[in-house]
């Protein structure tokens, strides 16, 4: 296969949620001296806008997301340690603190938001899923974030979205941080409510933070 035919296998199967072909794809256009950083920008990441894309749209449903985000994932994990071993090659945009909160232990968006900040030069620290208030706030300030990712997947869960907001005023640390929220039951609204940035998708959420950071 060609370097642009590899490149619309790994687009394709991205869409079609089929991580090995993903991965056979990937690890073939390494092979043909492919840049990593130029997969994720160019491959990668326009794929999983279009997933983004296509989900708001009502085209495909939650199963396919997921698969979707697993394909991104295999590919994710193979770049990634490439994109580490030159880090110190690469400007970090800023130092991101991410989490499920409380309550919900749905994480696959969240890792991959986190896997897409890392190959753009992020500096995040994940804190896994069901994430009291009390300990992102803490984890933020201990971390020296500048951002602040949050992911919920339960709309029972939305209210430790506003509950770590309403921490961060009440130690007075709120003009400290940047915050985002994003999953299935957040809307722009609610977003707004809280006094939180908002994204759709992963894609759509590194470029929000990117912008943010003065970068995009």
């Amino acid at each position: 296969m060609s370097g642009s035919t590899k490149r619309a296998v790994i687009h394709r199967g991205v869409l079609d949620g089929d991580q090995d072909i993903v991965v056979q794809a990937v690890q073939a256009a390494l092979a043909e001296g492919e840049a990593p950083l130029s997969l994720i920008e160019e491959v990668l990441n326009p794929a999983l806008k279009e997933v983004g894309d296509r989900f708001d749209k009502g085209e495909m449903y939650l199963p396919e997301l997921i698969l979707a985000a697993e394909a991104m994932q295999g590919a994710i994990d193979i770049l990634q340690p490439i994109l580490e071993a030159s880090k110190q090659q690469i400007e970090s945009p800023g130092r991101v603190v991410m989490a499920t909160v409380q309550g919900d232990i749905h994480d696959i968006g969240k890792n991959i938001v986190c896997a897409l900040l890392r190959a753009n030069g992020f500096s995040v620290l994940d804190l896994g899923r069901d994430v009291p208030a009390a300990a992102i706030v803490d984890k933020a300030v201990e971390f020296k974030a500048d951002l602040v990712g949050m992911s919920a997947l339960l709309s029972t869960t939305l209210p430790y979205c506003r509950d770590t907001v309403r921490l961060l005023e009440e130690r007075g640390l709120r003009d400290k941080f940047r915050v985002f929220v994003g999953g299935g039951p957040v809307t722009p609204e609610f977003a707004q409510e809280i006094g939180a940035g908002y994204a759709p998708h992963a894609e759509a959420a590194v470029t929000a933070m990117l912008k943010a950071m003065g970068r995009a």
